[in-house]
């Protein structure tokens, strides 16, 4: 049996004489979906070649096509994939090619997207018969150590499967039991993995396509039942130096200096569980500061911040400029949904103080509320939404509540103390065609859904949905700021409006919209994975996903489908609601219609035209100095706003909008552009700028910058 322990540099350095492929695959043929570099199997790529000696570095990949062009010219000796929610069948799909070209290819899955339950592992790899080896946890020294054995078996799996057990690898032994192995201790100083960017690894993957990826840190002391990082075996939390982390960061910089300058993407994914609630990652957030100082990157970090440390976490926003989004990340405010999925969370007076506080520092705030968790029920979803938009939260995420593999809630008990009803969609952006030496290879990602339970019904989990549409257009980001804040000054919660607008049938063309939500949830659900995977795998379905005909995300596809073909009658929309809800509250009067017609106004022309027809003008006049309310502290009346007499303004994009609307349209080159840039990025920051009409054309003191256009709104994946 190999040992779990480190080579010395005394130790021997065993040689394979072998080409040894590593692929984290994504899908590509409609946009880039998970678009991060491959830093996770190139890492598990460098610690390998630094205990055993190869003939070439082992060779990484991350698109489809460039696996399939390379399998065109050659065919590896070893050949591991990632296995996430997100490529499973993909990559599947392609070691079952790789297996009918090369049948004595060693093919080896590790990753996440696998059980904890012996009996569903087994069932896994009596369906995958490619798989020669499958690694569980983390990778690195598993991974090591089974090319090891590879080397002293001369590249015959079929003899290591008769042989004894290795720990962390797991495989089906000749006579059809299951070789099923417990896992190595996870590596306590990640600083022994050498850094893959620091290597020259990664250099490939600075393509202006990907964004990098930092891990300064594994683990998570909370316990989410429905998350994989939720078991025991990741409560500890181990991490590299801070010289590893620093270097890397530099290291980065100056590749990402290079690609800003073409002007394509210009941010971070920090891979951290809970970034800033330790010390160690404000000595990060200096590093990333310098790296801002001297290479002009990163203008936005996409992270999860901590759930703790609130104080430390706002130090980290301040560190970096505002550049990430602070986050109080709930999931749910209901004690007893809080009790069945073994959270701990922060209180709604620390969420009330982060969303105000964030903004004090230049950071968004925003919050994650996940739909249907096990106790969950419609008042107490509302009312967790509620806490967070009336505390002032900027961003709040919608989810549904995704099953799994590998986490407690994808486990037979847990389904059946919740009475878990689930259903399985497709996931957005994650299917294609390719070719492989002439064959055809199609796959579409699966996902299961959790649609009702026990204290949920399905109708219920219809109603929240509709909810989440009407935060995603009309809160989320700032997009009718004056709105809110209306509501606010007056006392009012700017919950109740977003409710209402779920309560209230759109008396216009925008019910098509609505209408068309509703049924795109409820058409999108299988009740059978076999079926729907037969379905979404022909060659025709994935042409018509690819071309958006089916299987986009039903939410930001009929967000931007409102915002850019009904921008006119979603204002209105907007505004007889908000009437609506003064008047419940007793607050409408005269003055408030007029403001109100004014927001309906300002909106719509800010929508106008932003990705065709640019060039055209677009005025309006205002009575009220409605871009002034938005950006005032604590407004008191409306009357500091009336202009007295109506004001003509104009409606502009500036420079850096123009630049950066060019280069996400050129990036995503496909009719769904303007809904990948919806999904992406802030929405506001690519609205038009109100400027008085007797006003200079230099949108002076206004003018957004690369970081505000670019802030990153959908998690990847």
């Amino acid at each position: 049996m190999i040992s779990s322990a480190m080579h010395t540099v005394n130790q021997a350095r065993p040689a394979l004489d072998a080409k040894v492929w590593l692929a984290d695959l994504t899908h590509t043929q409609q946009v880039v979906s998970s678009d991060v570099i491959p830093a996770a199997v190139g890492g598990i790529a460098t610690f390998a070649e630094s205990r055993i000696d190869l003939p070439a570095p082992i060779r990484l990949f991350k698109y489809p096509e460039r696996l399939a062009e390379a399998l065109e010219h050659e065919l590896p000796d070893v050949i591991g994939f990632s296995n996430y929610c997100w490529n499973f069948r993909l990559s599947y799909k392609f070691a079952d090619a790789i297996r009918a070209l090369s049948p004595r290819t060693v093919i080896i899955f590790g990753g996440p997207n696998y059980s904890v339950l012996d009996t569903e592992r087994i069932e896994f790899l009596r369906r995958s018969p490619v798989i020669d080896f499958y690694v569980i946890k983390e990778a690195e020294v598993a991974f090591a150590n089974l090319l090891e054995v590879l080397a002293s078996h001369r590249l015959d799996p079929e003899a290591i499967k008769a042989g004894p057990d290795m720990p962390s690898i797991h495989w089906l032994r000749p006579d059809g039991t299951a070789a099923l192995p417990t896992e190595l201790p996870r590596i306590a100083d990640l600083t022994q993995i050498p850094s893959p960017y620091l290597s020259g690894h990664l250099d490939e993957f600075f393509d202006g396509r990907l964004m990098p990826l930092l891990q300064t840190n594994r683990g998570c002391p909370f316990s989410c039942t429905f998350c994989v990082e939720g078991l025991s075996y990741y409560t500890k939390v181990y991490r590299s130096n801070a010289e590893k982390v620093q270097a890397e960061i530099d290291y980065i910089g100056r590749k990402m200096a290079s690609v800003r300058a073409t002007g394509d993407r210009n941010d971070l994914y920090i891979a951290d569980s809970n970034f800033g609630m330790f010390k160690e990652d404000l000595d990060t957030c200096r590093g990333i500061a310098n790296a801002m100082d001297r290479h002009g990157w990163p203008e936005v970090i996409n992270v999860s911040t901590g759930k703790n440390q609130k104080e430390r976490i706002l130090d980290a926003g301040k560190l970096v400029r505002g550049a990430m989004r602070v986050s109080g990340t709930v999931q749910s405010l209901d004690k007893d949904v809080l009790k069945k999925i073994k959270r701990s969370n922060i209180s709604e007076e620390q969420i009330l103080d982060l969303a105000l506080r964030a903004s004090e520092i230049g950071a968004k705030s925003y919050s994650e509320i996940i739909l249907a968790l096990p106790g969950d029920t419609k008042e107490a979803h509302f009312q967790s939404l509620r806490t967070v938009i009336d505390a002032g939260v900027d961003f709040v995420r919608t989810w549904q509540l995704m099953i799994l593999t590998g986490s407690e809630l994808g486990l037979e008990r847990a389904r059946g103390d919740h009475q878990l009803v689930t259903k399985f969609r497709v996931l957005p952006r994650c299917y294609g065609q390719f070719t492989v030496r002439g064959q055809p290879v199609s796959a579409s990602e699966i996902e299961e859904v959790c649609v009702a339970h026990d204290t949920m019904s399905f109708d219920d989990y219809i109603a929240c949905r509709r909810l989440h549409l009407m935060i995603a257009i009309f809160y989320n980001d700032s997009v009718l700021t004056a709105a809110a804040k209306l509501l606010k000054m007056l006392g009012v919660s700017p919950f109740r409006w977003l409710e209402r607008m779920a309560e209230t049938p759109a008396h216009n063309r925008l019910r098509e919209v609505f209408e068309s939500f509703d049924q795109h949830t409820r058409d999108e659900l299988w009740d059978d994975f076999d079926a729907l995977a037969e379905f979404a795998d022909r060659p025709e379905t994935v042409r018509r996903y690819v071309e958006g005909e089916i299987g986009t995300n039903v939410l930001f596809m009929h967000k931007t489908m409102a915002i850019t073909n009904y921008s006119a009658e979603l204002a209105e929309f907007a505004g007889d609601v908000l009437c609506g809800v003064l008047e419940e509250a007793g607050k409408r009067s005269p003055e408030t219609d007029e403001f109100v017609a004014d927001i309906v106004t300002h909106l719509t022309h800010r929508i106008r035209n932003v990705f065709f027809e640019r060039d055209a003008p677009v005025h309006a006049h205002l009575k009220y100095d409605i871009p002034a309310f938005e950006t005032a502290e604590q407004p008191t009346s409306l009357a500091e706003f009336a202009h007295g007499e109506p004001i003509e303004y104009r409606f502009v994009l500036d420079a850096i909008q123009e630049e950066f609307l060019a280069s996400r349209l050129k990036l995503y080159r496909n009719k769904l552009a303007d809904s990948r840039i919806m999904t992406r990025h802030y929405t506001v920051k690519f609205f038009r700028h109100a400027v008085r009409a007797d006003a200079p054309v230099q949108l002076e003191g206004q003018r957004a910058t690369r970081f505000e256009v670019a802030g990153l709104e959908e998690s990847i994946g």
